[in-house]
């Protein structure tokens, strides 16, 4: 035998499973092992916030941090194949998957609205339940995510938002009824049709989101992929007595998945590599300790998690903690949760299978002919009706996938704060609108003795800034405006010294200044903050000095002021800042010695 036969041989899948009777418990590891995963990586974000989150999660960590929820589609897109072909029919496969989802999650949306919520809220008790956003957060129960309470964590660091990680349900729900539906046109009974239609939709989500959208994902990755990996995590269960369990194909897995999450589109080629890894991983034989023999806890920590979290961090106080206390101290406080949640609530439900299997032969005995994935389907008029039905749901995700993207949940989550807060404001309060340099103004700093909004967006560009401002709810207006825009607008991929990008600019700008004065006869317009020099290879030092003269320029043929709370930490006029003016080389270090430059401007 050759090298490379002595390197990729070893036993298959369906070897490695039956040999641990079906049951093995590296799955249970890598479970529980994920979960704490997400609790680790949402530290950052809880404890410093999303500019932090992205900064430091966003270069040579990426790759390591955006594996985690793949490899949990995969594992679960494994781990549901063997269950659905356990069932009798799609009744009892559907229905044991609302078992093991839907009773704890309505106990922690439950939770998280009546007992953390009402801890938390700023709002009388009386305002927080009678408020329209309390009633929506329990549509979360229907997988319908909604991310935020009134009132609730609006001082954290990553204000506002209560369940983060529940952007993933909706996901997971779409993979059930996918599977569902090509299970009921027979496309998984042949392993020739399941792999074509596996590629099939790995080829439309390429094209649709790498060619044609251009996605660009964050520090995660996007909904699709999640799917893509499901699909395989199917796909190498179907063809487990063909795959070899090798340690030689592991490590290539494992360095194609990491490579694909490093550079732009490879998220989308990462669903077979990473589907193969994580079953790699699930069928080792580790011994099992009490931490796994004793119950699932991973769901339970991924539903507790996040709001444990900000929990901690309201308690404690924004900048009270580190990451790795927070990711410590809430992690304890959730798996306590999440043991509560399995033997109390989970496992209990489960004790529904028998009744949930006697409900289904009760219906397949009532329905004409056998109904069961051996015999289901031989009407041609049924066959029809559902292949006009797989067409109609084709064309519209079609359709949903190549519209204009809808905002991602944290720019929801703030919209929500924003407008929460401008609800609450007193008369005559200070808007301050802008980027990550106005998110992160103290908003409990008064200005001219009035209440502060702060409207601050991290990563809004002044192309972004129109289309935020049209979700603000003015229900109060304010009696001065304060923009600060620009510094996103500063990174070299946009080419920002370019005429034709500082044309397009200024007229943003002037939409802008319109918008603002339509409210408030005082609007004021400040100079983009300069960027220390170890930041010039993401940003241009000159469109800092020309994004402000455009910003000057449409405030003198508009109704505002231009200011520079930003001037005394600029090293001369070339745009860049003084050394150690800024914490990150973009931000300054003092937003309160800002903030006193633009009193000083707007009370006078």
């Amino acid at each position: 035998m050759s090298l490379p036969q002595r390197l990729f041989a070893g036993p298959s899948f369906a070897d490695r499973l039956a040999a641990a009777g079906n049951r093995p418990a590296g799955f249970d590891y890598l479970r529980l092992l994920l979960s704490t995963l997400v609790i680790v990586t949402h530290a950052v974000g809880v404890a410093y916030g999303v500019g932090e989150t992205l900064r430091i999660f966003g270069g040579a960590l990426r790759p390591a941090v955006a594996l985690i929820l793949p490899m949990f589609f995969a594992l679960s897109g494994f781990l549901v194949a063997g269950s659905l072909e356990r069932c009798r029919s799609l009744i009892s496969f559907l229905g044991l998957r609302l078992l093991r989802l839907v009773p704890a999650l309505a106990v922690e949306t439950f939770a998280a609205a009546i007992v953390i919520g009402a801890i938390f809220t700023t709002l009388p008790l009386k305002e927080y339940f009678a408020s329209p956003l309390f009633r929506q957060y329990f549509l979360n129960i229907l997988g319908v995510v909604q991310f935020s309470l009134p009132g609730v964590f609006l001082d954290n660091p990553w204000a506002g938002l209560v369940n983060g990680q529940l952007w993933t349900l909706p996901w997971e729900l779409y993979c059930y009824l996918i599977i569902a539906g090509i299970t009921a046109l027979g496309l998984l009974r042949r392993s020739d049709r399941a792999l074509a239609t596996i590629l099939a939709v790995h080829a439309v989500i390429f094209v649709i989101y790498v060619l044609i959208r251009r996605h660009q994902p964050g520090v995660t990755v996007s909904g699709p992929v999640l799917i893509l990996c499901f699909l395989y995590g199917i796909g190498f269960y179907l063809f487990r007595k063909r795959i070899v369990w090798s340690k030689a194909l592991f490590a290539l897995s494992l360095g194609a998945t990491l490579l694909g999450l490093s550079f732009p589109g490879g998220d989308y080629l990462i669903a077979l590599p990473c589907a193969y890894l994580t079953a790699f991983i699930g069928l080792t034989r580790p011994r099992r300790v009490w931490l796994v023999s004793s119950g699932d806890y991973s769901y339970g920590l991924f539903l507790y998690g996040f709001p444990i979290q900000q929990a901690v961090v309201a308690t404690f106080g924004a900048g009270g903690q580190s990451w790795w206390a927070n990711a410590a101290i809430s992690w304890c406080l959730a798996f306590i949760l999440a043991f509560l949640s399995w033997h109390f609530v989970e496992k209990n439900a489960m004790k529904l299978r028998p009744r949930l299997l006697a409900t289904e032969t009760s219906l397949l005995a009532r329905l004409p002919g056998p109904i069961v994935f051996a015999g289901w389907f031989r009407s041609r008029r049924i066959i029809a009706a559902l292949a006009m039905g797989l067409i109609a749901a084709a064309a519209a995700g079609t359709y949903l996938a190549l519209r204009k993207p809808a905002e991602n949940f944290p720019l929801l989550a703030r919209l929500a704060v924003i407008n929460a807060q401008i609800g609450e404001a007193d008369p005559d309060y200070v808007f301050i609108a802008g980027d990550s340099n106005a998110e992160m103004i103290n908003s409990t700093h008064r200005l001219c003795g009035r209440n502060v909004v702060n409207a601050g967006i991290s990563g809004a560009k002044m192309t972004d800034m129109n289309g935020h401002w049209a979700k603000f709810a003015f229900t109060k207006k304010p009696s001065t405006i304060v923009i600060l825009v620009g510094t996103n607008d500063l990174h070299r991929k946009r080419n920002p010294t370019q005429p034709k990008y500082l044309d397009a600019f200024e007229r943003n700008t002037d939409r802008l200044i319109a918008s603002a004065a339509a409210l408030s006869a005082k609007v004021f317009v400040a100079a983009v903050p300069p960027a220390e020099p170890s930041m010039i290879k993401y940003y241009e030092p000159a469109a800092v000095v020309a994004l402000s003269e455009r910003l000057k320029r449409a405030c003198s043929r508009n109704a505002c002021t231009f200011i520079d709370p930003f001037a005394g930490t600029r090293d001369g006029v070339d745009g860049l800042a003084k050394p150690d003016s800024t914490h990150d080389g973009i931000h300054v270090r003092s937003y309160r010695e800002a903030m006193a430059s633009v009193e000083a401007e707007i009370c006078s």
